[in-house]
């Protein structure tokens, strides 16, 4: 999916701003360092989490090995208590920090990483170098 699908699927589940945000290759699409996302994984609080076991019909038996839950087969949610929550906000949607991810994919360093890996690091870096020239 595209950036603009990717927001519509992120608005039609309807969450609360401050108890959700979008991890990973949804983020880096939000950004503009990516295309295409396959889906959309969101890390949510637990009691985001408690209202959406019902309102989603959560299989709680369907933890992945990673401990996502699916919500549906383009949606996945991981739950994290909201005070170590790590995002930024791109484009008024909450999202994960790009030095998270890219620690992550720098420590797994996997061969589908390296891409991404350089895109990030090359944003950051001209983030950094526009606020010096402030």
């Amino acid at each position: 999916m595209n950036k603009e699908q990717l927001l519509e699927l992120v608005d039609s589940l309807e969450l609360p701003k401050e108890e959700y945000y979008i991890l990973s290759s949804g983020c880096l699409l939000l950004y503009g360092l990516r295309e295409q996302a396959k889906d959309l994984d969101l890390c949510v609080s637990t009691e985001l989490f408690e209202n959406m076991i019902m309102k989603f019909d959560i299989d709680l038996s369907s933890k992945n090995d990673c401990g996502f839950y699916r919500l549906n087969d383009l949606v996945e949610v991981v739950v994290n208590e909201k005070q170590e929550f790590n995002r930024d906000f791109k484009d008024g949607y909450p999202v994960e920090s790009l030095q998270s991810i890219l620690d992550y994919k720098i420590n797994r360093n996997a061969p589908k990483d390296q891409a991404d890996i350089v895109n990030i690091q090359n944003y950051l870096n001209n983030q950094e170098k526009q606020m010096k020239k402030l």
